[in-house]
């Protein structure tokens, strides 16, 4: 099972899933609730979360469309809420369950919103190529340069 906040208005989870709740959340939702073992409940009627509500639920339970109300919080990390910030540019930088930003070599973000895990390789891919010529360029400029400084050198003695 995973943590997730509810990052929509709201959400609503059908009849048969099950749900890891906290006592005060499955208080308030007791007829529509029937529990299973200690803190798990099988939903038995259509059950609502508001924003920032914090459930645990099998991830095989999930569809896309719960997904996009939802913010996968990881249980390994204190500050599960923070992103890691990049460290090198260009990169994808991933923010939550299938979600990704891509930032190019001058740090800037160049999506909008976080995009799903291949469009954000298709970019970065695209930015990288665009890139790499760049810096091979100037490495060959600045070796033309090192040569020619060392051949007036070596000339002049």
């Amino acid at each position: 099972m995973q943590t997730y906040e509810v990052i929509g208005r709201h959400i609503t989870f059908g009849i048969g899933t099950e749900l890891k709740l906290s006592e005060s959340q499955a208080e308030s939702r007791a007829d529509s609730l029937k529990i299973k073992r200690k803190e798990i409940f099988e939903v038995v009627h259509p059950v609502q979360f508001k924003q920032g509500e914090k459930i645990t639920i099998s991830p095989e339970s999930l569809t896309k469309s719960l997904l996009e109300n939802l913010k996968e919080i990881s249980d390994k990390k204190p500050d599960g809420n923070k992103v890691e910030v990049p460290t090198e540019y260009p990169c994808i930088q991933h923010i939550s369950f299938g979600k990704y930003n891509v930032f190019d070599a001058e740090k800037n973000l160049l999506t909008p919103k976080p995009i799903k895990k291949d469009e954000a390789e298709k970019i970065f891919t695209e930015i990288s190529k665009k890139t790499e010529p760049y810096d091979n360029a100037n490495e060959d400029e600045e070796n033309s340069e090192k040569k020619q400084s060392e051949n007036s050198a070596n000339n002049g003695s």
